[in-house]
C-alpha cells in the first residue's frame, strides 16, 4: 500500500495515535470566527506514523489519488477503532485539563462526566 507525509500547520492534536483513520473535509470562509464544512467528509486512510516534532503525519492512503495540496484548506479529522475504544474511564479518578488559547473572554457553560462501577 502506498503511504503520503502531510505537514500540519499547527499542533498535532494529543489524542491522535497510529492506528487512526485520518479524515478532511472542505472548509467554508469564516463567519464570526467559526469555520464550516462545505463537503462530504472524506477518508485519507489509517495513521502509520506520528512525527509531533515536525507536525508530521504518515497515512497509508492505498491507491487514493492524493496531491502536495489535498490538505490546503481543509480540516483534518481522526476517528479511533471502535473495536478497541468501546467503554469510558474506569478505576478510581480521573484528571481532567482545559485550557483556551483564544485572545478573547471565553466562557465555559458546562462540564459532565460519566461514572462507571469498574471494580467489585
Amino acid at each position: 500500500m502506498a503511504e503520503k507525509t502531510f505537514t500540519i500547520g499547527s499542533s498535532l492534536n494529543k489524542s491522535l495515535s497510529v492506528g487512526d483513520t485520518a479524515y478532511y473535509v472542505t472548509l467554508a470562509s469564516a463567519a464570526g470566527g467559526f469555520e464550516s464544512s462545505t463537503g462530504n467528509i472524506t477518508s485519507l486512510g489509517e495513521v502509520k506514523a506520528i512525527n509531533n516534532s515536525t507536525n508530521t503525519i504518515t497515512v497509508e492512503v492505498g491507491s487514493t489519488t492524493i496531491n502536495a495540496n489535498t490538505l490546503n484548506g481543509k480540516m483534518l479529522l481522526f476517528s479511533k477503532d471502535n473495536q478497541v475504544n468501546t467503554s469510558g474511564l474506569t478505576g478510581y479518578f480521573a484528571s481532567v485539563k482545559m485550557s483556551n488559547n483564544s485572545t478573547v473572554s471565553s466562557e465555559l457553560f458546562s462540564v459532565s462526566s460519566e461514572i462507571v462501577q469498574s471494580s467489585k
